[in-house]
């Protein structure tokens, strides 16, 4: 949450920091109370450097062996690496159960377990002891489902607080970032922007503003909200974050890199944004940077047993980079670990990308054989076969692709399946069949515009709509802008 972020860049946690990092570093521990150095560990835990953090509470533990403190962060550092039951066996052996922070593990474990609405329930049947803080208890428990996702379940824990503290001052960020869970992007956007308006320096707020604009396609605004928050404190690892995101979500790939690897600097263990990183790097196809990237990032996810959708994806994008760099055997043998990663229900898309592979390697039939495969057991045969089409266009096999585009307009019916328009352009445009290339840019807009964008944009004066694309790219070929557009000579 953000609370701890604030907490772990005030004056006070850095002194004692500085503190500690001084002993260690002349080859002793500094005598401290439990709760700071516990407070150590759990910042080093959030930058993911374990030993350090280790190290933090094997010494608060030895100081004080009573301390709750340390057994709560224990038991965290269990759930976090997904060993529930010793996660379990510490937090019930402590003999101070009515503390506050030992329920809220209690409720996280439940969550951890699948068990949202008894986690709830527990939280409910426990607020007769936190009377007397009883702001703070509502204010957590609506933060805990928050932190887990279940927003559903935080919205109901935040009105329990705005029932009995209508004031309290984290109300109207928290009903911001809920309903941003709830994909209620546009509510949330209404909530942020009167947030801004009364508080001007509340970074916070700029950086949720700033995603709000993302999931919405605002990506001027999106940058700009970032860029706000960027001058409030211009170290704001958050706020480079959304202007990477902006950066990479509307196909400014070089700016992106630059965004994330600024973001990584400060951050150099987030998993999301390595992963992010190498997407991009695969867009310039920069696939000698993707690979070291990659291998950091799946030791990072091995270590995290919650992460094994990450670890799927980061060795598919393995395997491409390889086939990429003219490795078909060590993509082959990279994608069948990842197969073993995964479940049965998902070895079609496994399918699709050995299929890609054999293709890039001049392989057509054993191509053919796992497409086919793929159709067979995906559950979208017509978004399955469109992906199979634009494979066969990104390795050159333009003919093929067209027909495969062909089938997936007639299997999606005139209207539905015009999205594939601007596809069928590009194809046309890299058969050097200049015809039909202008005959489909000349429909793409409207079938889909922002495909069209996309594709051909590069092609283009800067900011040209691709409503305007036509006319450009018939000069480019006549030399003279269109009187009939229709009707482009033979």
């Amino acid at each position: 949450m953000e609370d701890s972020n604030k907490y772990y860049h005030s004056r006070h946690f850095l002194r004692l920091l500085h503190r500690y990092e001084k002993a260690i570093s002349e080859g002793h521990v500094p005598y401290m109370e439990a709760d700071e150095l516990t407070d150590i560990a759990e910042y080093y835990m959030t930058g993911k450097q374990d030993a350090k953090a280790n190290q933090a509470i094997k010494a608060a533990i030895s100081m004080h062996p009573d301390s709750v403190d340390p057994q709560i962060f224990l038991a965290r550092q269990k759930m976090f690496y997904g060993q529930l039951d010793e996660a379990h066996a510490i937090i019930d052996a402590v003999t101070e159960q009515e503390d506050c922070e030992v329920i809220y593990v209690q409720a996280e474990l439940r969550i951890k377990e699948g068990q949202a609405d008894k986690a709830s329930e527990f939280l409910t049947q426990q607020m007769k002891l936190m009377q007397d803080n009883l702001d703070t208890y509502l204010y957590d428990c609506a933060a805990i489902f928050m932190d887990y996702d279940q927003w559903e379940m935080a919205l109901e824990w935040l009105e329990r607080l705005k029932d009995a503290y209508p004031t309290h001052p984290r109300i109207p960020i928290m009903e911001a970032e809920i309903q941003m869970g709830l994909d209620n992007y546009e509510d949330a956007l209404l909530m942020l922007q009167k947030i801004v308006d009364e508080e001007p320096y509340n970074s916070e707020a700029w950086n949720l503003l700033a995603e709000t604009h993302v999931a919405l396609e605002m990506y001027n605004e999106a940058q700009e909200a970032a860029d706000f928050s960027l001058a409030i404190n211009p170290q704001d690892s958050n706020a480079l974050l959304m202007k990477a995101n902006a950066y990479m979500r509307s196909e400014q790939m070089g700016e992106a890199i630059e965004h994330y690897k600024q973001y990584l600097e400060a951050q150099s263990d987030d998993l999301s944004v390595q992963i992010s990183l190498a997407i991009c790097y695969s867009n310039e196809e920069r696939y000698k940077e993707v690979l070291p990237l990659l291998e950091k990032a799946e030791q990072q996810a091995l270590k995290q047993p919650d992460r094994e959708s990450e670890l799927t994806q980061i060795l598919q994008m393995k395997a491409y980079a390889m086939s990429r760099l003219n490795r078909p055997t060590e993509a082959l043998a990279i994608l069948k670990k990842a197969r073993q990663t995964s479940d049965e229900s998902q070895s079609w898309r496994f399918d699709m990308s050995e299929g890609d592979i054999h293709l890039q390697a001049g392989n057509l039939k054993e191509a053919e054989k796992h497409f086919a495969n793929a159709l067979k057991k995906t559950p979208e045969q017509g978004e399955t076969l469109f992906s199979i089409a634009l494979t066969y266009s990104n390795a050159g096999y333009n003919d093929c692709a067209i027909d495969l585009l062909d089938d997936v307009w007639t299997l999606f019916g005139t209207q539905e399946g015009k999205f594939v328009v601007p596809y069928l352009a590009n194809c046309y445009l890299h058969k050097n069949d200049m015809q039909n290339y202008l005959k489909y840019l000349r429909l793409a807009p409207s079938c889909d515009r922002e495909a069209t964008r996309i594709l051909f944009h590069d092609r283009f004066p800067e900011n040209t709509a691709p409503e305007d694309y036509y006319a450009y790219a018939y000069k480019d070929i006549y030399g003279v802008f269109p009187d009939l557009p229709e009707n482009p000579p033979s």
